[in-house]
């Protein structure tokens, strides 16, 4: 049995660990939501992909696709527009000609790109890094699209003000969550769920690292959610990941 439930946001990041934005609508595909995490940014010297906890600056950061050019704005406004293309390859000892970096101790394959942005990223997180093309799922830790209910973030909410702690703005946007779903209840693993035209299959709870602390807009660290999510065996589930199931187009509504 297939559920239909109201969509009450959509979301992505162009750029792993940039600012979380939202969607009208997303198209989905077999490999989840077109356009998420299609690029990332890789450590030169350490041969790695950044980390959104590791680097909580890049939340200040908007990227933006213009077909053959990306944008991405800083936080003090400025706009810069740049083409980008696969960089040239160099000796494999050089590591840049090297197709693989490490992301969370798996290899992720990426394609560095020739581009006037890398100056800008660069100057942003003041260390050298490099944006790169992700092959699809490569920079994604979980389950292709995750997704989180407004059944849930009230509850969280009630846990903070019992607790006696504020509730942060913007909660739902701190879970970077692809599908926001109107619904009091969470669904079951297994169960499968009409988004729009496409069809996703609900996977097992996401768990839950410390980028859910972060302001959503300037990276901060100036909540207490994670603490607020722990469960009794340890564990730091919020929301579920899913898999696309039919293809899709999915809107607002």
């Amino acid at each position: 049995m297939t559920s239909r439930l109201r969509v009450e946001r959509l979301g992505l990041a162009l750029i792993k660990g940039t600012r979380h934005t939202d969607r009208d609508e997303i198209e989905l595909d077999d490999h989840g939501p077109v356009g998420d995490r299609t690029w990332c940014l890789v450590d030169r010297a350490a041969a790695r992909v950044l980390r959104t906890v590791e680097n909580p600056s890049l939340v200040q950061l908007v990227a933006r696709d213009l077909g053959d050019r990306l944008s991405v704005t800083t936080p003090d406004g400025q706009t810069t527009e740049a083409a980008t293309r696969d960089a040239a390859r160099v000796p494999r000892s050089a590591w840049a000609g090297i197709p693989v970096a490490d992301y969370w101790g798996r290899g992720a394959r990426i394609r560095l790109q020739d581009t006037a942005l890398n100056a800008v990223f660069s100057s942003h997180l003041g260390r050298d890094v490099v944006l790169a093309r992700a092959e699809r799922g490569d920079v994604v830790y979980a389950d292709p699209i995750s997704i989180v209910t407004t059944g849930a973030l009230r509850r969280l909410c009630e846990a903070l003000r019992n607790t006696g702690y504020a509730v942060p703005p913007a909660l739902d946007v701190r879970f970077r969550a692809t599908v926001t779903l109107d619904s009091d209840e969470d669904p079951e693993p297994g169960v499968r769920l009409q988004l729009g035209d496409a069809v996703v299959e609900v996977g097992e709870p996401l768990e839950r690292c410390a980028v859910i602390d972060l302001d959503p807009v300037t990276g901060e660290r100036n909540s207490r959610l994670l603490e607020h999510v722990k469960a009794a065996d340890g564990r730091l589930p919020f929301g579920f990941g899913a898999r696309v199931v039919t293809p899709g187009r999915v809107s607002l509504g």
